[in-house]
């Protein structure tokens, strides 16, 4: 307890800081934050440090020098509610200094974002350094140099929406991780190739958490929506060094520069991984083949209760792993993985909150194989440059790129792989002549088959325009590109472009394209028209598409109309059988908008859609789709905001059967409502959402953690010795905390029609009349109300009712609050208050739903006799309802009773003191439980200056009649026991100056048994 006895030397010898002032030490600095360092310990529990800091920081070190940073890290280690326990990702460091008017040297975490290289083009998170500066002022040099750790992966997703689903959806890693954690602000969204913003008013919202991303109502989804997502994601493999560069120099006539990117992961540096000396064999054997980058996955395990451990053995169908609990077995713990249906030899039997237990069901007759992937260290590694000279009124230009990626650095075989090339030249050149402005250009690209790409070349729809898998197929490609645009003034243009792309030896495709648009008096008509025809080894495809539009622009808006169509034909060479992907859609529209930028703007379109699929090998007409877009700024004034959106679709089916297996129909939309009436008296908020997506049926389990640092408690009730998920509870008391509940790798997605409405609703009646009554002066009201709710999606197009309950509803989040407030005066010191609220949860969680119901009314009644005495009194009534599909245990029903008056007494400015009672009475009303509680508390506060103590001491009395070691007992008696209790406190804060604190706290309570003592100290440095 030295840290103890000696804490004052500790604090003033680490700091002159108690002897300077705060200008003095940082000058002429603007800061704010904070910096704090703890330590917990006691008899109930082991001792944890805590620490934090959270630091912003700008201003000048010198005339030349200016400083911007800003630095957030905790040492929490947990993360309850998703995949992982880290919370490492989530902290930020960013330093920056701002060297005279050239340079600037930023530390930290690093966004690196390369746009401009071609073929190297990428994004990057990195923890490192980065310096960039100007030279010259004419012929100019840049430089911009980058170096760090990166502990992230990046990957890019690409996928079609389903009819009518917001999500979630779910993202997954290179590997085909199927949970993993995003890295805050990494991701980039494309609907068909646009980009989408983040915010929960704007496109979509995305949980880092749990790596799923959903759309919200402002941005509906359908099935010709083809969606593309780059993100980061943690990557705990191997410690990983990031070094990027370029060097770029500028004159007058031309340019020219050079890049460089090297990405390395350490191998004698592993991470989260164990390696053994056979796994590194395995490796080194395996060259660059993955498929064969697989270990054994059984290691000999003690037994343990808490752990799915399995026997070894052998007979007929071979040498497999089973279940067992026999202690007086040898037993292994054993990793399995997904290799897909009927490509493994186990499936999955069951969950138990321990995890996953598998079965073995023969070769290649199950989905898992008891083996573990072996991640290899990898090394990527692009140089780049490129160079362009100004002709007059045009440019030529050429890129070349040269890759280095080795997929398995513990291996050298299959290295005459590792090495790639690209190159491409482009130019353009710009004749003019009267009106007409021409512009011819040219490019050709060249790419070997062993080039790493490290993002993307072309634009996100690249490969859907040329019917490809993906951008780059590993096959060596050249491409030849030729575009003539040709404007006249500012009415018309005309641009036609071919492309030439081939994969050597395998791919073949020819496209043209040609866009146009003209503006005659009111009249701004646009289309384009394109057509690819493609040869390739597997298949050839015809790919034709359209679009006609025509605006008609009025005084205060304008009428548009329009069609486009789509059909990809793809032919299997060897059968001559229609790729199921193959389609054909054709879509007419009518759109009307009003524009008035005083109150009202109004969107409203109307379109019919004809889709064909294939069926019996031929396109045939599947059904049809009505659609109705409204998008409303009604009213818009300094008090008064009405917006409205709403987008229905309609389907049409030509073959009955699809009538009954398909419910597509959907209706997605909102409201948004604010209102100030009053002169500001009243303001009422209103948003209210309908939608489609899908739940998320998850598996959780509880994980132990360093003590005090959870936030759930397990108890044996009944006596197995086994953790059960019906025996765990949110602790009452800080060292009870040592568990967290994260999800499984176990997830079922469900179709669900959504809705929610939010209200908030203050009211200041003085205001409202206007009147000057003191009475009516001292009373504000407010309600506020939210509900969140998903339904199972069956037939129903839709579900308006926010409140509707059904045996199909799945997720529900209601809460409702209402308050009224009687403030004291001067003159009067009686003062009061009435809540009434009522929150109902319902949660699936393990494929089962729980729904929690609670209800309260609370009257608090006060008056104060002077200005040191007053008093309180307190008055409630409670309803708490629990009821759990899978445990009978978490089913009860209780009636809470209490009444709580509060004196509080000043005896000096520096010296407090409150005493309270309280009676409080809880009946079980579905059983025999009920307990009667009396608790006396007293309390004394002394501040004084830089020092502030508080104590605290509780007398409860609890007289239980039922069973108390049960869930319901121990909610009833908040974590103590029948009989009894002590719960005691005192609190310690001491200003050493003006931007030091320390606190000091101590919690004690008794039960009859042995006293639990608890104590804490945190240093907080505040600037």
């Amino acid at each position: 307890m030295d840290f103890v006895k000696f804490q004052n030397k500790i604090v003033y010898d680490e700091a002159i800081l108690t002897k300077n002032s705060r200008a003095k030490i940082l000058g002429d600095l603007n800061s704010k934050g904070s910096i704090v360092r703890g330590i917990t310990f006691g008899n109930n529990q082991g001792s944890s440090v805590q620490s934090s800091l959270d630091l912003q920081i700008s201003g000048k070190l010198s005339p030349d020098i200016s400083i911007l940073a800003s630095i957030s890290d905790s040492n929490l280690p947990i993360q309850a509610d998703g995949y992982t326990q880290t919370l490492e990702e989530f902290d930020k460091i960013y330093l920056q200094l701002n060297i005279k008017q050239n340079s600037i040297l930023r530390a930290g975490h690093i966004d690196l974002l390369e746009e401009e290289t071609y073929f190297a083009r990428y994004q990057r998170r990195s923890l490192g350094l980065r310096f960039q500066t100007k030279l010259g002022t004419e012929n100019k040099t840049f430089i911009d140099v980058a170096g760090g750790v990166a502990r992230s992966e990046f990957f890019r997703i690409r996928f079609q929406g389903v009819e009518g689903n917001q999500g979630p959806y779910r993202l997954s890693g290179k590997n085909g991780e199927q949970f993993i954690t995003i890295i805050s602000g990494s991701e980039q969204v494309f609907i068909d190739g646009i980009l989408m913003k983040r915010g929960e008013n704007l496109d979509y919202v995305i949980n880092y958490n749990t790596g799923e991303i959903t759309f919200t109502s402002f941005r509906p989804i359908f099935q010709q929506n083809f969606i593309t997502i780059s993100y980061n994601y943690t990557n705990r493999n191997y410690s990983r060094y990031l070094i990027t560069g370029s060097v770029k120099h500028q004159r007058e006539k031309w340019r020219a520069g050079f890049q460089w990117f090297l990405e390395n992961d350490n191998k004698n540096a592993p991470l989260a991984l164990n390696l053994t000396e056979e796994d590194q064999k395995i490796l080194a054997d395996a060259g660059n083949n993955q498929d064969l980058m697989f270990a054994p996955s059984g290691v000999i395990s003690e037994y343990d209760v808490n752990k799915i451990l399995y026997q070894l053995k052998s007979d007929n169908l071979g040498t497999y792993f089973e279940f067992s609990n026999d202690a007086n077995l040898t037993l292994y713990q054993v990793a399995f993985t997904f290799f897909g249906t009927q490509k493994g030899d186990y499936i999955l039997k069951q969950t138990t909150n321990n995890g996953r237990v598998f079965e073995f069901v023969g070769n290649n007759l199950g989905d898992y194989k008891a083996v573990r992937k072996l991640p290899s260290p990898q090394k990527t590694q692009v140089y780049s440059g490129n160079a362009e000279y100004n002709l007059q009124d045009g440019k030529i230009g050429t890129d070349v790129s040269f890759s280095n990626y080795d997929v398995n650095l513990f291996s050298s075989k299959d290295a005459v792989e590792n090495l790639g090339y690209a190159a491409r030249i482009f130019g353009y050149k710009t004749f003019k002549k009267n009106e007409w402005q021409g512009t011819p250009s040219f490019e050709y690209q060249h790419i070997s088959s062993q080039f790493r790409i490290l993002d993307r070349i072309n634009d996100v729809e690249f490969s859907r325009d040329f019917n490809l898998e993906q951008e780059f197929n590993g096959r060596t490609q050249n491409r030849f590109i030729f575009t003539f645009l040709n404007k006249w003034s500012a009415t018309s243009f005309i641009n036609y472009k071919f492309n030439y792309l081939k994969e050597e030896n395998f791919y073949k495709g020819l496209k043209n394209d040609l866009d146009f648009g003209w503006l005659k008096g009111k009249f701004n008509t646009v289309g384009n028209v394109s057509y690819l025809d493609t040869k390739s080894e597997l298949q050839d495809t015809k790919f034709a598409r359209a679009a006609l539009s025509t605006t008609l622009q009025g005084s205060k808006g304008n009428w548009s109309t329009g069609g486009s169509l789509e059909r990809n034909v793809k032919n299997f060479n060897q059968t001559n059988l229609l790729d199921v992907t193959s389609f054909s859609w054709k879509e007419v529209f009518l759109q009307k908008q009003i524009g008035d930028s005083a109150r009202i703007k109004l969107l409203t379109k109307v379109y019919f859609r004809d889709n064909d699929s294939v069926q019996n090998n031929q396109l045939v007409n599947r059904n049809q789709i009505l659609g109705l877009m409204l998008e409303s700024q009604l009213i818009k004034t300094e008090k008064t905001t009405l917006n409205a959106l709403v987008h229905y679709r309609k389907f049409y089916y030509e073959n009955q059967t699809d009538v009954q297996i398909f419910n597509r129909d959907f209706v997605v939309g909102n409201l948004l409502y604010n209102q100030q009436l009053f002169d500001n008296g009243m303001r009422l908020q209103a948003f209210y959402e309908l939608g489609n997506g899908q739940e998320a049926q998850r598996e959780f389990q509880y994980i132990k953690v360093i003590d005090g640092q959870g936030v759930y408690k397990w108890t044996d009730y009944n006596g197995d010795g086994i953790q059960q998920i019906d025996e765990f509870e949110i602790a009452e008391y800080v060292d009870l905390a040592q568990y967290i509940r994260i999800y499984t790798n176990s997830v079922r997605y469900i179709p669900s029609n959504k809705n929610q409405i939010k209200l908030a609703l203050f009211v200041n009646p003085s205001i409202v009349l206007k009147s000057e009554n003191d009475f009516l002066k001292r009373w504000n009201f407010n309600l506020s109300l939210n509900s969140q709710n998903s339904f199972f999606k069956k037939d129903k197009v839709l579900i308006l009712n926010p409140f509707e309950k059904n045996e199909d509803q799945i997720l529900k989040n209601q809460s409702f609050l209402a308050s009224a407030q009687f403030n004291p005066t001067e003159k009067s010191g009686w003062n009061g208050n009435y809540r009434f609220s009522s929150n109902t949860n319902l949660i699936n969680a393990n494929f089962s739903n729980e729904e929690r119901d609670q209800l309260s009314n609370v009257v608090n009644v006060g008056y104060t006799f002077s200005k040191v005495f007053r008093i309180d009194w307190e008055n409630g009534l409670y309803q708490l309802q629990n009821a759990s599909q899978l445990f009978s245990s978490r089913n009860y029903e209780l009636s809470n009773i209490e009444s709580k008056p509060k004196g509080t007494y000043k005896f000096t400015d520096a010296i407090q003191a409150e005493l309270s009672s309280a009676f409080r009475q809880k009946k079980r009303l579905d059983g025999e439980e009920f307990l009667k509680t009396i608790d006396l508390t007293g309390t004394l506060q002394w501040e004084r200056k830089k020092t502030s103590v508080r104590a605290n001491f509780s007398f409860i009395n609890h007289d239980f009649t039922g069973n108390n070691f049960s869930i319901v007992g121990n909610q009833m008696l908040d974590g103590l026991k029948p009989g009894k209790n002590q719960v005691w406190s005192l609190f310690l804060q001491q200003s050493i100056n003006s931007f030091i604190q320390l606190d000091v706290n101590y919690e004690g309570r008794n039960s009859g048994e042995r006293t639990i003592h608890i104590g804490s100290m945190q240093v907080k440095a505040s600037f």
